[in-house]
C-alpha cells in the first residue's frame, strides 16, 4: 500500500485512524523532495499514516511541486521562515495521531524505515519509551581513501602540524570538496565561503563521494608547505585501480608484479598549487558512512552525532537505549511531545532535537537506537556545515540548551568560558596581524559576540524555561548528568 492511501487514513481498513504523523520541514527544497516523498510513497507499513509538509516561505517551486506531484501531502504554509525548530512546531502543535514522525526533506527512507522506527512503541517495555530513533548514513556511497605525509609547525601561535592544503577534489570532473568526508583527516573548512580549503593532518582517511558502479576518477588540487611526497590508498585488490594522469615523478607504491595495477601511489606536492587526478576501478569497494546513531553529549556540553563519519561495518547493528534521539528521523509520542511544548522555537535550527531529547529524559522516559530504520542523507543540505549561519546557532543554542537542562556547574562553566575564550581569540588574532604586518581576521571574533549577546538577550527566557523543567521532572539533573561521556 502507498503511503499516499495511508496519508487519508481511509482506506487503510483501520478504524481507529492513521497512528503517525509524518512532519517535513522545507525551505527551498523543490530540487529535495521529490526523491523524499517518493520514498515515503513506497514505505511498507501494516498502518495508515499522514505525511505533512511545512513550508517556511520558500521563494522557489516547492508549492507549485507539491500541489502537482504529491496531492496526498497536507502542506502547512508559513509567511516567514520559522527555521527547522519553529517549522516543525507549526504542524507538531496540531497532530492528533498517537505518533509524531520527524523527516528532512533531504533524507531517503527504506522501504521498512518507518514500520520499523514505530514497532518499539508496542514492544514489552515500550510504554516507557518516550521517542525512537533509527540509522542515518550520508546518501551517496563512498570510497575510502588513506593518506600520509610528512608534517611543518605552521609557527608559534599555531600549534597544528599540518600536511597539505587541498583546495579541490573532483569525481569525473564534478566538484566534490565540500561533499568529502573527512574529519579525521583535515582541521575543518578554511578561508572565504566561496572558495574554501582543507588542512590535513599527516595521515588519516577521507570518504570520497563516487558513483555505485564503474571506474571513477579522482582529482586533487593541493599545495604544502615545501616539495613533498603524499602517499594515497585505497581499499580493494591490487588490480582494482590504475594510474591517472599522475604528474612526473609519481610512481605506484611497492613493487608491482608484472601486469598489476597500484592500489596506492605515492605523488608529488609542491608549494605551488598542483593538480593530481588517479583512477579507480570498477572493482574498488563502495561504503556506507554513519551519519547518526542516536546522540550523545559531551561532559564540556558540546552535542555530538554517535557514530559520526564511522564507516558502517555493523558495529550499530544492535539496538539499545541513548541518550538522545536525531531530529531528522525521531518518532515521539505525541501526548508526551505536546506536555512538552515540542521543540524551543527560540532554538530555530541545531541543538533543538538536543533540548527535546534531555527534556524527555527529565520527565523519566527512555529513548531507544533502533538499527533497522534506516535514512539516507544528504548532510547539511539546507546550511553548509561551519557557515556563519551554522556556527551562530550552534554556539549559541548549546548555551541555551545547558542553561535549560544540565545541571548548574555544568551550565555556568560552559557559559563563562565562551566570552573568555572570545577575548583570548581576538588578542590571539591581533598579535598574529601584527607581526604579519596584516588586517586582523575580526569576523570570526564578531560572529561569537553576535553570539554572546544573543544568548545574554534570551537568558531571562531560559532561566524560565530551566525552573518549569526542573519542577516537572521526575528525573534529577545530576542524575542524566551521569550520560555525559567524555572527549
Amino acid at each position: 500500500m502507498s503511503s499516499a492511501s495511508k496519508s487519508n487514513g481511509d482506506e487503510s481498513g483501520n478504524s481507529d485512524g492513521p497512528l503517525a504523523t509524518v512532519v517535513i520541514v522545507n525551505w527551498n527544497g523543490a530540487h529535495l523532495l521529490p526523491p523524499c516523498l517518493d520514498a515515503l510513497a513506497k514505505q511498507d507499513a501494516p498502518f495508515a499514516f499522514e505525511t505533512q509538509v511545512v513550508d517556511n516561505a520558500s521563494g522557489d517551486e516547492s508549492l507549485e511541486l507539491l500541489a502537482s506531484r504529491y496531492p496526498w501531502v497536507k502542506v502547512v504554509r508559513s509567511d516567514r521562515n520559522l527555521g527547522f525548530a519553529g517549522g516543525n512546531n507549526l504542524a507538531l502543535r496540531k497532530v492528533t495521531t498517537p505518533l509524531a514522525v520527524l523527516l528532512n526533506n533531504d533524507a531517503i527512507p527504506e522501504p521498512d524505515w518507518l514500520a520499523r522506527l514505530l514497532a518499539p512503541f508496542d514492544e514489552p517495555g515500550g510504554s516507557r519509551l518516550g521517542a525512537v530513533t533509527g540509522k542515518v548514513v550520508f546518501l551517496p556511497r563512498f570510497l575510502r581513501l588513506t593518506l600520509a605525509t610528512p608534517t611543518f609547525s605552521p609557527g608559534p601561535h599555531d600549534p597544528r602540524q599540518l600536511g597539505v592544503r587541498v583546495s579541490s577534489v573532483t569525481v569525473d570532473g564534478r566538484e566534490v570538496l565540500r561533499e568529502v568526508l573527512w574529519e579525521k583527516l583535515t582541521f575543518g573548512a578554511e578561508g572565504p565561503p566561496k572558495a574554501p580549503f582543507f588542512w590535513t593532518r599527516g595521515d588519516g582517511e577521507l570518504c570520497v563521494p563516487v558513483p555505485e558502479h564503474g571506474p571513477v576518477t579522482i582529482g586533487i588540487t593541493w599545495a604544502a608547505d615545501t616539495a613533498k611526497d603524499v602517499t594515497l590508498g585505497w581499499d580493494g585488490s591490487p588490480d582494482a585501480s590504475t594510474p591517472g594522469s599522475l604528474p612526473s615523478g609519481a610512481l605506484p607504491s611497492g613493487a608491482l608484479p608484472s601486469g598489476a595495477l597500484p592500489s596506492s601511489c605515492t605523488l608529488p606536492v609542491t608549494a605551488e598549487p598542483s593538480t593530481v587526478s588517479f583512477t579507480v576501478g570498477a572493482g574498488a569497494p563502495r561504503v556506507d558512512v554513519i551519519n547518526n546513531v542516536g546522540g550523545i553529549v559531551l561532559t564540556e556540553g558540546y552535542g555530538a552525532d554517535r557514530g559520526y563519519q564511522q564507516i558502517d561495518t555493523g558495529q550499530f547493528d544492535n539496538p539499545e537505549e541513548v541518550f538522545t534521539a536525531c531530529g531528522n528521523g525521531m518518532a515521539m509520542r505525541t501526548e508526551l511531545g505536546q506536555q512538552l511544548g515540542w521543540f524551543d522555537d527560540d532554538f530555530f535550527l541545531y541543538y533543538e532535537d538536543t533540548d527535546l531529547s534531555w527534556r524527555i529524559r527529565s520527565r523519566g522516559y527512555q529513548i531507544r537506537y533502533v538499527p533497522g530504520a534506516v535514512l539516507r542523507h544528504v548532510h547539511s543540505a539546507s546550511s553548509v556545515e561551519w557557515s556563519p549561519l551554522f556556527v551562530f546557532h550552534t554556539d549559541r543554542n548549546r548555551l541555551l540548551m545547558l542553561t535549560k537542562d544540565a545541571t548548574a556547574r555544568t551550565a555556568v562553566s560552559a557559559v563563562a568560558r565562551y566570552p573568555l575564550t572570545t577575548a583570548s581569540i581576538a588578542v590571539r588574532t591581533l598579535r598574529q596581524a601584527w607581526r604579519s604586518r596584516s588586517r586582523p581576521a575580526v569576523r570570526p571574533t564578531l560572529l561569537r559576540v553576535r553570539v554572546f549577546s544573543s544568548y545574554l538577550r534570551l537568558l531571562p527566557t531560559m532561566l524560565r524555561h530551566r525552573r518549569e523543567i526542573g519542577a516537572a521532572a521526575t528525573e534529577r539533573r545530576v542524575s542524566l548528568q551521569s550520560w555525559l561521556v567524555e572527549r
